[in-house]
């Protein structure tokens, strides 16, 4: 969990900083990461209320950020069949790194993937208590880097993970997939186009190689 909370918890500390920027008070924020837990759907939509974008367009806009959490669960529930207690803990717990983390240690686990989740709770929660506490001290994410901890700290899960030609074949095409989606559409879109696309090729390329090794 270790490059994960590398990223968790600077990324929680620029959310923080972010949120007191705009105007949102130290309390409304914490509870929006002790309920919400979604880091890029929270630092968009601090970037909209921040922008006095329109509630419906906010929740929209943060809904899309977040499409890939439902390919997420259905492969959840596909490989755990989780009671309903079960999924109503993964319905909060449930992130890309720690699916990530959790599928990386074969058979996929209930209790490996709440684990993991828990532990990246945990690390956001305390990087936003961090960001409030700090306010200013921290300045901008872009300028100090924080924001590239994030992307860094997922390259890091994703690696191991990327075992035989199928992966490699859906990695690639995921890659491919969402740059050229980016060029016309919101990041949400990219993302699950992206998901769709590139795990369609990983199941394309799984099948011809058991058919040729057949």
């Amino acid at each position: 969990m270790l490059p994960l909370w590398a990223g968790a918890i600077p990324a929680g500390v620029a959310y923080g900083v972010a949120a007191r920027a705009v105007g949102i008070g130290a309390l409304d924020a914490q509870f929006m990461s002790l309920t919400v837990f979604a880091a890029a759907g929270q630092i968009t939509a601090v970037s909209l209320i921040g922008s006095d974008s329109a509630l419906v367009a906010t929740f929209i806009t943060v809904m899309a950020v977040n499409a890939q959490i439902p390919l997420l669960g259905i492969a959840a529930v596909r490989q755990l069949h989780p009671t309903r207690f079960q999924k109503l803990q993964l319905s909060l717990l449930l992130t890309d790194g720690a699916f990530g983390i959790a599928a990386a240690r074969e058979p996929l686990r209930h209790y490996v993937l709440v684990g993991a989740g828990l532990s990246m709770y945990l690390g956001w929660n305390l990087g936003t208590a961090l960001g409030l506490t700090a306010g200013g001290a921290a300045g901008n994410p872009a300028t100090s880097g924080l924001d590239f901890v994030v992307p860094l700290s997922f390259l890091a899960v994703l690696v191991p993970l990327i075992r035989d030609r199928s992966a490699v074949a859906a990695v690639l095409v995921a890659s491919l997939t969402a740059i050229t989606v980016l060029q016309i559409a919101p990041v949400g879109v990219a993302v699950l186009a992206a998901g769709v696309i590139g795990s369609a090729t990983g199941v394309a390329v799984s099948r011809r190689s058991e058919r040729s090794a057949a």
